[in-house]
């Protein structure tokens, strides 16, 4: 093999050029440190409790209520009271820090039947959902809700 042609390929297959390098002490930023991964702040393991309810409808009017969560076993049954007292309740389920419930609720045209799908959030003062939402019928498009934890449940009682 000739030197210019070594010389080519031993170029050619470095991982990096010397301007990608990173600095002697310093983690390559595009590949990260290794053996570190981020540290994902503490979730809790049971969500129940109650939170403040604050989202959009598809018209871009504004709503804010009550929502109460409340697991049994594997799952959650969650309920809401919104707006002027409308209120309904549903089922959900926790993958991680993901939560999906869903829900239904009569009204004079018929019943609403909806889904929920919010991101789990780490805070000082409890749990957030934040997330989006959708219902049949309805316009076909997704809404905007935010769940903030202000209590937990009370124990129950013993007799």
């Amino acid at each position: 093999m000739n030197a210019m042609f070594s010389l080519a390929l031993l170029v050619a297959t470095l991982p990096t050029t010397v301007s990608g390098l990173a600095e002697p002490g310093k983690p390559d930023p595009k590949k990260g440190s290794p053996g570190i991964r981020q540290v994902e702040p503490e979730l809790p393991a049971d969500l129940s409790g109650y939170y403040t309810c604050k989202g959009q409808e598809a018209g871009g009017k504004n709503y804010s209520g009550v929502c109460v969560l409340t697991k049994k076993a594997d799952v959650y049954l969650i309920s809401w009271v919104v707006g002027g007292g409308s209120s309904f309740s549903g089922i959900a389920i926790r993958q991680g820090n993901q939560f999906a419930a869903s829900w239904s609720i009569a009204t004079e045209r018929g019943t609403v039947k909806g889904v929920n799908l919010y991101r789990i959030e780490s805070t000082d003062k409890g749990p957030r959902l934040v997330g989006r939402w959708s219902s049949v019928p309805g316009p076909g498009v997704q809404q905007t809700e935010t769940l903030v934890f202000l209590k937990a449940m009370d124990p129950p009682e013993k007799d």
